[in-house]
């Protein structure tokens, strides 16, 4: 896992405490319809190609950065897919950090570059048509927006809230 000097100056602060982290990927389709995953170094997880959101810095500027950076493709954003976070979105590194990430997932199509994995985060890089991706291992919030990351229509989604549902909030 790579660490922004941000990052480590916080972690320098608070450990291995648990963080909020603003984060930003891309669904990126081949022509064949097959969706483009990263085999991350830290979990081995298959993973979009994405990552955090540095100060100052816009969600999109980031999404496009990460993918170069990941993937060595030069893309263009066409929308956002989602915003995604909670449980299934929190992080337990084998370093000790733990992060609980709020991801904005955008559409997007390559526009340029060389697909090749950066070879420190992402060890590996493979297009999968969705059947496939039930045989890698991948965060439990990839598996839940599969439908949606899938989905030709052009709408935004979202999880639903659980606030307010249990008798116990407002």
């Amino acid at each position: 896992m790579s660490m922004s000097d941000y990052l480590h100056k916080i972690r320098e602060k608070v450990g291995h405490d648990l963080l909020v982290l603003p984060s930003a990927a891309v669904a990126l389709f081949d022509g064949q319809s097959r969706l483009l995953l990263g085999r991350h170094s830290d979990r081995q997880r298959w993973v979009l190609p994405g990552g955090l959101v540095e100060p100052g810095e816009l969600p999109a500027d980031a999404a496009l950065r990460e993918v170069w950076e990941e993937t060595g493709l030069r893309v263009e954003l066409t929308g956002i897919l989602g915003v995604f976070g909670g449980p299934d979105l929190v992080v337990d590194y084998t370093n000790g950090d733990k992060a609980s990430y709020v991801a904005t997932v955008f559409r997007g199509r390559v526009i340029g570059g060389e697909l090749r994995p950066d070879g420190a985060e992402i060890l590996e890089i493979r297009y999968f048509s969705a059947p496939d991706i039930a045989n890698v291992t991948t965060p439990k919030w990839i598996s839940a927006a599969l439908p949606a990351l899938f989905a030709d229509a052009a709408r935004t989604v979202f999880q639903p809230p659980t606030w307010g549902n249990s008798g116990t909030d407002a």
